[in-house]
């Protein structure tokens, strides 16, 4: 099933149509979006239609950064009564970690992930999912995922900013996709240490940044009452939400991203025998296998349609013997090669 987002989210971009002086009802029609989001706040909407709707906006208005200036009044609340708790957390750093632990139990949108790059600070790791489906994927209309993606670093670096101050930027940040053709924009938002056709989308934040007081707990956004609730209600939603094929996942995107994975490796990361993993995965009616297949030909999407690396080059960061060995498991999940993808898409 998918992960479903409050239509709250697309407050900002929907108001930014109507600046441009558009009706947004034919822009959130193309999208997949039920009418009833243009006016309610309390749908619930698909995520990839939310993702459809900034890559139509950004292709109808002629406006490369529409997902940029969208966050300029973003703010993250498909996260809920989380963000609450986050603001009221006495560093930056614990807002970062406690967003990191548990967004993913309020939108199956994204994860964080907060590793100590090196001893100068943290890279804040976020990664965005889309359905690979064969269908999905051979479909003749591909959205992409740059808008979201920009606009989600975005809202996050303002969301910092409340505490670093108005002109803080992160030390460097880092894209998947190509460099676009004016990355001012960018440089304005997020520093002049820019990087593009990375393997992941991050950003990194010195460890003097990352322990500053947050500002909002110094203010004292919430009573401990109104927290004890929250809390209260957090751990419910952890307890109902099926989260272990997500860790499972994550760990195995982490790992394609770096040395590669098995299943004995993943169940290492997850302090469980290899059995148990497969037996637990089967009882979610999933399994390594089928995770990492998913993971592969994702990443492999990702790659053909955001970044300019030639295919033996996507070929080796996914882990394939070869690039014929990309090529023929491609073509078996979504029907056509690699090239031809790249080039029905382009």
């Amino acid at each position: 099933m998918e992960d479903l987002v409050p239509s709250t989210v697309l407050e900002s971009q929907l108001d930014l149509i109507r600046q441009a002086g558009h009706d947004p009802a034919p822009f959130a029609q193309k999208a997949g979006l039920p009418m009833e989001a243009l006016y309610s706040s309390q749908l619930l909407v698909k995520s990839s239609a939310v993702n459809r709707l900034l890559e139509v906006a950004a292709e109808e208005l002629g406006e490369r950064f529409f997902g940029l200036k969208a966050s300029r009044t973003q703010g993250l609340d498909a996260t809920g009564s989380l963000l609450l708790l986050a603001r009221n957390t006495h560093s930056v750093g614990e807002e970062l970690e406690l967003l990191a632990e548990n967004i993913a139990l309020h939108t199956g949108l994204l994860d964080i992930n907060i590793s100590a790059d090196n001893v100068a600070g943290k890279l804040i790791t976020v990664d965005f999912y889309a359905s690979t489906t064969a269908r999905s994927m051979a479909a003749k209309q591909q959205f992409r995922q740059v808008q979201m993606v920009e606009m989600f670093f975005g809202t996050i670096v303002n969301e910092l900013r409340r505490s670093l101050g108005k002109n803080w930027h992160p030390d460097y940040v880092q894209f998947m996709h190509s460099t676009p053709d004016d990355i001012r924009p960018l440089r304005d938002a997020f520093g002049d240490r820019i990087f593009f056709n990375q393997d992941i989308n991050a950003f990194h934040i010195t460890n003097e940044d990352f322990n500053k007081p947050n500002v909002r707990a110094l203010a004292g956004a919430a009573s401990e009452e109104g927290l004890a609730l929250i809390r209260r209600e957090s751990e419910l939603r952890t307890l109902n939400n099926t989260t272990f094929v997500k860790r499972a996942r994550r760990i195995i995107r982490t790992l394609l991203d770096q040395e590669g994975c098995t299943a004995a490796t993943v169940a290492h990361e997850l302090g469980l025998p290899t059995r148990t993993l497969r037996y637990r995965l089967k009882q979610k009616n999933t399994s390594y296998q089928s995770i990492y297949d998913e993971t592969r030909l994702e990443l492999a999407r990702h790659y053909l349609l955001h970044t300019e690396l030639p295919i033996s080059a996507i070929a080796e960061r996914l882990h394939f013997t070869d690039t014929a060995a990309l090529s023929n498991f491609f073509k078996r999940q979504v029907g056509i090669t690699p090239r031809n993808f790249r080039n029905k898409t382009a």
